[in-house]
């Protein structure tokens, strides 16, 4: 057991906020903050973790937005019991980083990358000729080990500054924020959910006993330059029995 709670030092630029709230995943991830137990008192969760109270009620507030904490009125705060990951759909993240969001360790398995010609339907998906080159990424992710996605996705060797830009793309690398460092950073996503029956393959994949439903998200990613391109077709294929896709909806 992590018996030292404190926030840790960053050399990045995250807010001592934000670094707060990770460590709060990182306890519960690690069964310091064990499902269903009820947090410190205020005063003495801010000690133990080094923080001021009102930093410690902003990182409480976003876990508690996120699933992993619930308040419950004149008792207290409590470790969600058992979460399962959840990937919130009106962020535009990878499936890698929402499952660190609730408190899970993402994996990757299978990772293969590719380079090969659009054909008719992949070019009208990537807004480009068929034939054109393409790097095609295929994984499966994983949550504490256990895999919850099969994700496939494309990107046009065109606007990467040079066609084996992405050959070194590694299992623990984002997808989202390899391509923001090659100047292509993904301003929003068209996306269309479709519940599909998994074929050999899949269920290979993902470890299915059954040929029940999965959750397809096909989505066209859409860089901020040049000319609001797609950037990016990608298509996850979700197993809801393992893995929460949520949509937070405001009026």
């Amino acid at each position: 057991m992590d018996t030292n709670w404190s926030v840790r030092l960053d050399t990045e630029t995250r807010t001592l906020g934000a670094r707060t709230a990770a460590r709060l995943r990182e306890l519960i991830r690690d069964g310091v903050l064990a499902p269903g137990t009820r947090l410190p008192a205020e005063p003495e969760l801010a000690r133990r973790l080094g923080v001021s109270r009102p930093t410690l009620r902003a990182a409480v507030t976003e876990l508690i937005g996120d699933l992993l904490l619930v308040r419950r009125r004149g008792v207290g705060t409590f470790v969600s019991a058992a979460p399962r990951p959840a990937h919130g759909l009106e962020r535009l993240t990878g499936t890698g980083r929402g499952i660190t969001l609730v408190g899970r360790r993402p994996g990757t398995t299978g990772l293969r990358v590719r380079h090969v010609v659009a054909d008719p339907a992949l070019a009208a998906h990537l807004h480009v000729d068929p034939g054109s080159p393409v790097v095609h990424l295929t994984r499966t992710r994983t949550a504490d080990g256990v895999p919850v996605a099969h994700c496939a996705e494309w990107i046009p060797a065109g606007l990467l500054p040079e066609p084996t830009a992405l050959d070194a793309f590694g299992a623990e690398d984002s997808l989202h924020d390899r391509l923001a460092a090659l100047g292509l950073p993904l301003r929003q996503a068209v996306a269309r959910l479709v519940p599909v029956t998994p074929d050999a393959d899949l269920r290979d994949r993902l470890h299915l006993a059954s040929d029940a439903p999965l959750l397809l998200l096909e989505q066209r990613h859409f860089a901020v330059d040049p000319g609001d391109r797609v950037a990016l077709f990608s298509r996850h294929w979700y197993d809801t029995d393992r893995i929460d896709l949520e949509l937070v909806r405001r009026g």
